[in-house]
């Protein structure tokens, strides 16, 4: 097993009483002032404002602006894989927050034979931090200040605008496989689809090897790290 595995198999090995022993210990670390519901709103609210603003600041865009909306889609979702495996589950400098989050909580909180959430603050061990967004904006600043310099104005906008419904897709993806499946939104097919995926993903001996997409497994398929059916969803 790899560091990282090894590093938190004894919680993830946890079972039956000792496991929600562990899910409540982890529940009582969450801050008193959070709400899980407020946190989702400000991920809602911020991205889709900054949507429009990007489109407001636009000046008669051309045509030929908007065919890079496709190349701008590849490329964060090629960060997104980038990031999950690396970043995400190994500890990196400057990036540690990552690490600590996703591996050490998120996985820990969420094993793959429990990923439905149960309580609203449950999403702390969610989502991003309030702080990623603006975080994941100014280590993306040198893409649209080149593309603003040296090709036009209008496609540095379009880049952030991709960032902004990027970061929204992904947030509500990942709130969708951790939903009940028989929610409303957990019942639909495509929704069931990329639980799976993310699912395997979620299983021990699986994290560190495939199905580094959340949203779209574009790169995962790409790059050969679609995982297979596991012995668990055969049964």
């Amino acid at each position: 097993m790899s560091s990282a595995g090894s590093a938190i198999s004894r919680d993830l090995e946890l079972g039956g009483s000792r496991r929600e022993e562990k899910r409540r210990e982890m529940m009582a670390r969450i801050p008193q002032w959070y709400s899980g519901r407020v946190h989702w709103i400000l991920i809602n609210l911020t991205t889709v404002l900054g949507i429009g603003g990007c489109l407001a600041l636009l000046e008669a865009p051309r045509w030929w602006e908007w065919l890079f909306l496709p190349g701008f889609f590849v490329f964060a979702n090629a960060f997104e894989w980038w990031i999950h495996r690396g970043p995400m589950h190994h500890p990196t400098r400057g990036l540690r927050f990552l690490y600590k989050g996703h591996t050490l909580q998120h996985h820990v909180f969420f094993p793959a034979e429990d990923m439905a959430f149960r309580d609203p603050r449950e999403l702390f061990y969610t989502l991003f931090p309030p702080f990623a967004l603006p975080a994941l904006m100014i280590l993306n600043l040198p893409i649209p200040l080149l593309l603003g310099k040296f090709v036009s104005v209008n496609l540095a906008w379009l880049f952030y605008l991709n960032v902004l419904a990027y970061y929204f897709v992904y947030e509500w993806f990942h709130y969708a496989h951790h939903l009940r499946r028989d929610s409303w939104l957990g019942r639909r097919a495509v929704v069931g689809w990329l639980r799976r995926h993310h699912t395997r993903h979620h299983e021990l001996a699986l994290m560190e090897k495939g199905n580094f997409n959340v949203s779209f497994p574009l790169w995962d398929w790409l790059l050969g790290t679609m995982l297979p059916e596991t012995e668990r969803e055969a049964t």
